[in-house]
Formats: structure tokens, C-alpha cells, sequence
């Protein structure tokens, strides 16, 4: 009865919490942003005792993860600016450093250390960006080498998943493990 309470108890801050940052928002433009996240973390408040019973806590942590980082990557696309030279330039590199940031925290949540992300960017034609090829060496953590299974498989598996979340085609992604 007591889980009962404490999952009431935190349903209940959860929904005055997002209220409260709702409600605080400087700017119209960010609301669906926050809307969404809130709404992740919603699910996960609601779902926690069902989940715990099933010990599908880690499988949804990992789905969440992976709408969060299409939500970022979806907002990069909904951002883009036309510009050119220097500016376009500068632009695009700062894409490209927020892609791999991106890209070796995706990689750190799966039991990756990431060895080396190249994110490589150019217009899409229609005055837009789109991503070209993305590079990804990475080596098995240490916490996690001991269930290790095939490398080959698990590569093709982090390839499928970047070109769903960025829009890529598989052949532009180069994966990489290292023992």
C-alpha cells in the first residue's frame, strides 16, 4: 500500500512540476519542445510500477532515449537558417559538433566509449541541410564487455538506428567497433 502512496505522491509533484514550467515559459516557440519532453517523462512516471513488475524499465529508458535524441535531430532540421560563405561555414560546423555530441552520448548510453565521431554536412539541394556520411569508431565499456555479443551484428544494429533518428541513408553511416 505504501508503493501505492509513493507513486500518487509522484504523479501528483510530477503534474504540479509541469504545470509550474509550463505556465513559466518566456517563449510560445519552445512550448511544443517542452511539451513533448514533459510528456516522455509523464509516461515514464505513470508506467514505472507496471514496468517494474515486468523489469521493462531499461527497455523503455532506451526508447525514450532514442525519441529525445530524433525530437533534438528533428529540431535541427526545423532550424536551419540559409546564409552564406563564412557564416554558412560556421554554421554548418556548429551542426556538425552538436550531431557528434549527440552521436557519442547515444553511444556512452548503449555501452559504447566512443573512439572517434565525424559528422560530415552539405546542402541538400532545396536550400536545406542534410547530412552526407557520418563516421563512428567506438570501443565496449568496460561494464559491459563481459555479455558481449557479435560486434558485426551489434555494428549493423547502431547503424539502423543513426539513419532512422537522422534521416540517413545506411550506406552514408560507417560503424566501427573495437574490442
Amino acid at each position: 500500500m505504501e508503493a501505492v502512496y509513493g507513486w500518487l505522491r509522484d504523479v501528483a509533484v510530477f503534474f504540479l512540476l509541469m504545470t509550474t514550467v509550463l505556465n513559466v515559459l518566456p517563449e510560445a516557440k519552445y512550448r511544443k519542445y517542452v511539451q513533448f519532453f514533459l510528456g516522455l517523462v509523464m509516461l515514464v512516471v505513470l508506467c514505472r510500477p507496471i514496468l517494474a513488475l515486468g523489469d521493462m524499465a531499461d527497455s523503455l529508458e532506451n526508447v525514450l532515449d532514442r525519441l529525445t535524441l530524433e525530437e533534438e535531430a528533428r529540431g535541427l532540421r526545423e532550424s536551419q537558417i540559409r546564409i552564406d560563405g563564412l557564416q554558412q561555414e560556421v554554421l554548418y560546423g556548429a551542426y556538425e559538433d552538436e550531431m557528434e555530441r549527440q552521436i557519442e552520448t547515444f553511444l556512452t548510453e548503449r555501452g559504447w566509449n566512443p573512439v572517434r565521431v565525424e559528422v560530415s554536412i552539405g546542402e541538400d539541394g532545396e536550400g536545406g541541410v542534410s547530412v552526407e556520411r557520418i563516421e563512428v569508431t567506438a570501443q565496449k565499456s568496460v561494464e559491459e564487455e563481459e555479455g558481449e555479443t557479435g560486434s558485426a551484428g551489434e555494428a549493423r544494429e547502431l547503424k539502423r538506428e543513426l539513419a532512422e533518428i537522422y534521416q540517413v541513408s545506411e550506406a552514408h553511416i560507417i560503424v566501427k567497433l573495437q574490442a
